[in-house]
């Protein structure tokens, strides 16, 4: 394959996934005004409670992008078994969302939020697999036609032919489906191995539930935030917070997209000896976003001791509502999440072992976001619950460069 037809590939991917998200993120802007605050105040809760599982599922799309390419003999039964591993939580989605169906109300809108979150997490999966495979244009072109699905059954909402539960069944039925197609067009899917090799899929069920820690933790992070704003702070702020991360998260996932992208020659690079190097420079990013950290909260919180002793209370509270700080310290948070995220991407492609590194980082920059945003959020509003993330991304950047110090532990052989 030439540099080339890659590179046209890889632009079709980020397109269709690009037009995707965008037709996601404009639906919920519509079906505001045109359910209402309450109707859609359901369908937000439905879905924004399980946005974990998108990335619990992804857990298994990271293990096939990196084991996967490392295979020879074994890279049939690898993506059999990846694959299952990502249909699972769907399939016991789908199983409740069917049991609380004739319950009605929110618990089976609750449900079917589920299927919708996990849904499209098997969807990236099974994307990534035929990229995988050659076909980079059948991801592209998944997204494209999810995004297509997406828009006209927001049309028919806003037309008022469908209410929540209804749109949900009918975003599921588009998801399930392009899964469907997706999965049949996999020869791993189609034929069962003759001869599956024993442990390979305990090992392999490990390394994707490690690898999704990362993600669930980040997302678990950005939860607490909002919980924390809620309770503390005046709803306009919350918003304020909302079209922060809004920005964020566009810049995030386009990283993280590209990521995924390069992910298999990464993983082919850092095999092996070579995932040394990887280490070296996965330590040094994350001390240097640890030192922009530094930087950063020592500027905000020089400047509220200021305004503190200027105006006293309401003088800190008008700073931590201000849009030109919040927007400041959002930059920082977006700088500092592509330098950390990119660390975590490079140990992930060193070895399975380096994944316990990666969980506990997340697990230890979960713990500080949480202490960080009871302590600010309810002194500096929205400009704390931001510094509350930007503190966990560098205890989670902290935590990896104190943890690769020593010499890099000695994975167990992975039979190819």
């Amino acid at each position: 394959m030439t540099a080339r037809s890659t590179l046209g590939g890889a632009l079709r991917v980020i397109a269709g996934r690009g037009t995707a998200r965008a037709c996601i993120s404009l639906s919920a802007v519509v079906l505001l005004p045109a359910w209402g605050a309450e109707r859609f105040g359901q369908y937000v809760a439905a879905t924004g409670t399980f946005v974990f599982l998108v990335f619990l599922v992804m857990g298994a799309e990271k293990t096939l992008l990196t084991s996967v390419p490392r295979t020879t003999r074994l890279a049939h039964q690898s993506t059999r078994a990846l694959l299952a591993r990502a249909a699972a939580p769907v399939a016991v989605c789908v199983a409740v969302a069917a049991a609380l169906a004739p319950v009605g109300g929110q618990p089976a809108l609750y449900g079917l939020g589920a299927v919708y979150l996990s849904g499209q997490g098997l969807l990236s999966a099974l994307a990534s697999t035929h990229r995988l495979l050659g076909h980079p244009a059948r991801d592209g072109l998944a997204f494209t036609v999810l995004a297509g699905h997406v828009l006209l059954a927001t049309a028919l909402a806003v037309a008022g032919y469908l209410e929540p539960y209804a749109y949900l069944l009918v975003l599921v039925a588009g998801v399930l489906a392009v899964c469907g197609v997706l999965a049949a067009l996999v020869p791993a899917v189609r034929v069962r191995p003759a001869r599956p090799r024993a442990g390979l899929g305990r090992l392999l069920t490990r390394r994707a539930l490690l690898a999704s820690v990362t993600d669930v933790a980040d997302s678990a992070s950005i939860s607490v935030t909002y919980v924390a704003l809620a309770a503390l702070v005046a709803p306009a702020e919350v918003a304020m917070v909302y079209l922060a991360l809004l920005a964020s998260a566009t810049l995030g996932g386009l990283a993280l997209l590209v990521l995924r992208i390069a992910q298999p020659a990464t993983s082919l690079r850092l095999r092996g000896t070579a995932g040394r190097t990887g280490r070296a420079r996965a330590r040094r990013i994350s001390g240097a976003a640890v030192a922009v950290t530094a930087v950063a909260l020592g500027v905000v919180l020089g400047v509220a001791a200021l305004a503190w002793a200027d105006g006293g209370v309401a003088a800190v509270r008008a700073l931590g509502a201000d849009p030109f700080v919040l927007a400041g310290v959002t930059l920082v948070e977006m700088t500092v999440f592509c330098a950390v995220v990119y660390a975590v991407y490079l140990l992930e492609n060193t070895t399975g072992a380096a994944l316990r590194t990666t969980g506990s980082a997340a697990v230890a920059g979960l713990a500080a976001t949480t202490v960080t945003a009871v302590a600010l959020v309810p002194v500096l509003g929205a400009v704390g619950a931001m510094t509350a993330l930007v503190v966990g991304l560098a205890a989670k950047a902290a935590w990896l460069r104190a943890r690769l110090r020593g010499p890099a532990p000695v994975a167990a052989p992975v039979p190819v």
